[in-house]
């Protein structure tokens, strides 16, 4: 019951922490532009306890999962002209103020992952083979289930996204493999060839997740740059999804809503301390990611538009802000209604439960 109970607390420290550093660098970012901030709360709901400095009523609220912070002036509808409101500052200044968001979850994402490379060194997917799709290059070549490719062209290989990069680069053009079997090493030719279905070059693998990872220790340098790309990944991968989706007309079925990744918070607090931190980093750059969408009401849409209002030198027009608006809140009704069916669904077909089970 004591485990249960630090695990809920766990997933709220997580939820709050990631909000409250992307408020916070709104807050940072408007005092340093001398914008009032009217208040900066922790939770949501009625306040609880709080107190007033510097103009600023910093208060604690009953619903910890979250923070917000409200400026002067934000809203273009209820400015009243006073130098230290929001909509009186220069357009890049409110540009920046919006941006810095965003920019404090991948910048507290990015120290996650150093500290991460730092304390427990990289660790690598393992290229051990799960499964050989038939009538795909490497099922020609007889690659099998249980194979490791531990070689690419003479170069030993220790990560299985090196292989992905190399083979999505080599169109119709030969790779020698060094594969493992059973103790014995041997090396195959393999052709990559595109397939039809997921418009990818591919040779038709696919990777067994839960081999024993290979773990490298590495120093500060290596740390940083594993970090950049982590980084670099996890921001990439979403939008190459959506990408397929829309050229597909398919709906995005993995798409996850608050449900959805507090279920997988809670299965992470149960897989250790590394494995939790790294959660953490990923949901901190998927904040940010998504508050860099141009949609309107989130950070990305009020981006775009101070960005139009740059490059014409006159703001948007109140009546088109108000219908864009109006578009974006029904937007992400309809994502939050749409993510929660599928957290439900993924719920009742027990898919949280098999991921627990797995060892």
């Amino acid at each position: 019951m004591i485990i249960l109970i630090f695990q809920i607390i766990s997933v709220v420290i997580m939820f709050t922490f990631v909000m409250f550093i992307h408020e916070f660098g709104h807050y940072l970012m408007a005092k340093k532009k001398k914008v009032r901030v009217e208040n900066f709360s922790l939770g949501f709901g009625p306040e609880i306890f709080g107190w007033t400095k510097n103009e600023t009523r910093y208060s604690l609220r009953p619903f910890p999962v979250g923070a917000f912070v409200k400026l002067a002036g934000e809203d273009v509808e209820e400015k009243n002209g006073a130098p230290d409101e929001f909509y009186s500052k220069k357009w890049h200044e409110r540009l920046m103020i919006v941006v810095a968001g965003p920019a404090m979850n991948y910048l507290t994402a990015f120290v996650i992952f150093v500290f991460i490379f730092s304390v427990w060194g990289i660790q690598y997917q393992r290229p051990m083979i799960k499964y050989v799709e038939k009538n795909l290059p490497a099922y020609t070549a007889g690659l099998k289930a249980g194979d490791e490719i531990i070689g690419i062209n003479g170069k030993k290989i220790q990560d299985a996204r090196i292989i992905s990069k190399v083979v999505k680069t080599s169109l119709n053009q030969k790779i020698i493999f060094s594969v493992k079997r059973n103790d014995k090493v041997f090396d195959v030719e393999i052709i990559p060839v595109t397939d039809s279905n997921l418009k990818q070059v591919r040779i038709g693998i696919l990777y067994d997740i839960l081999s024993k990872p290979i773990v490298v220790k590495v120093g500060v340098t290596g740390a940083l740059k594993e970090s950049v790309e982590d980084i670099w990944f996890w921001t990439v991968t979403p939008l190459k999804y959506l990408y397929q989706k829309i050229i597909f007309l398919e709906a995005p079925s993995e798409v996850s809503g608050p449900i959805g990744i507090m279920q997988a918070a809670f299965v992470t607090t149960k897989l250790g301390v590394k494995v939790f931190l790294n959660f953490i980093a990923i949901v901190s750059v998927a904040l940010g990611l998504f508050n860099l969408l141009p949609i309107p009401l989130v950070d990305g849409g009020h981006i775009m538009f101070f960005t139009i209002e740059g490059i014409f030198k006159k703001p948007v027009n109140k009546i088109f802000l108000r219908y864009a608006n109006s578009l974006g809140l029904a937007f992400l009704l309809t994502l939050v209604v749409y993510a929660t069916y599928q957290d439900i669904a993924r719920t009742r077909s027990h898919f949280w439960k098999q991921v627990e089970q797995v060892k």
